[in-house]
Order: structure tokens, then C-alpha cells, then sequence
């Protein structure tokens, strides 16, 4: 490196290092406690209600609300009316809710087919043909 390239290096360092200790002025002033409470909670419900609301316009959940006879627009509306904590609890059983919906029942057939083949194994019940 050059002389000159030292020299505007150091010198760009040493401004941003005595720019970054110059006091920048603040404002300040009370806030009642709802508005500090509401504030707290908005980001929280603002992000409740979108994943429902992203769940709600899939859709297989549509026709599955069809099929109930309930409107689209009325589960949105509903929805959206719900308090911050029934909006909470429904969003975290969405995410919970299992995607394929099939109750388990994959896990029943495949104990099932274990038991059948531990059996066959130990020679108690000839489930499988042996050649």
C-alpha cells in the first residue's frame, strides 16, 4: 500500500471513531400504560392473524368450510373479531394440527405390521410364507 492510501484510511477511521462518540439528542415524553400494552401486544397479533388468515384462504380448508356450510368471508370476519388470546391459542393449534390429517392412523398399520412380523419371527403365528 501506497503512503497516500495509509494516510486516507487512518484518517477516514479516526472520523468515524470520534463521530461515533458525539451525543445525538433524544425526545422523550409519558405514554399511558394501554397505548405501551397495545404496543407490546399489535406485533403479536398482527402475526397471530396473518398465519390464520394465510391457513384460511388455503384451498383445501375453504372447501373443508364449504362442506360445513360456513362462507369464507364469515370465518375471515370471525377471525379477525377474536381477542388477542383466542387468536393465540388458535394460531399455535394450527400450527400444531397435523398437515396430513390422517389421525395416526399410518402409526396404527405400521405398530400393526411389527407386532405381525416379531410374531412370525419368534415362530407363535405364521404370518409370512417361509420357502
Amino acid at each position: 500500500m501506497t503512503r497516500s492510501t495509509i494516510r486516507s484510511v487512518l484518517a477516514i477511521t479516526l472520523t468515524a471513531m470520534v463521530l461515533s462518540t458525539v451525543p445525538v439528542g433524544a425526545w422523550a415524553g409519558m405514554i399511558p400504560t394501554t397505548a405501551a400494552i397495545e404496543a407490546l401486544a399489535a406485533p403479536d397479533r398482527a402475526s397471530n392473524l396473518a398465519r390464520v388468515q394465510a391457513r384460511l384462504a388455503r384451498a383445501d380448508v375453504q372447501a373443508e368450510l364449504q362442506r360445513y356450510g360456513v362462507k369464507a368471508e364469515d370465518a375471515s370476519r370471525r377471525v379477525a373479531s377474536l381477542s388477542d388470546a383466542e387468536l393465540a391459542q388458535l394460531a399455535d393449534r394450527m400450527d400444531r394440527a397435523p398437515a396430513g390429517g390422517d389421525g395416526g392412523l399410518l402409526a396404527v398399520i405400521g405398530v400393526v405390521f411389527l407386532v405381525l412380523l416379531l410374531l412370525d419371527y419368534l415362530d407363535v403365528v405364521h404370518v409370512f410364507r417361509h420357502r
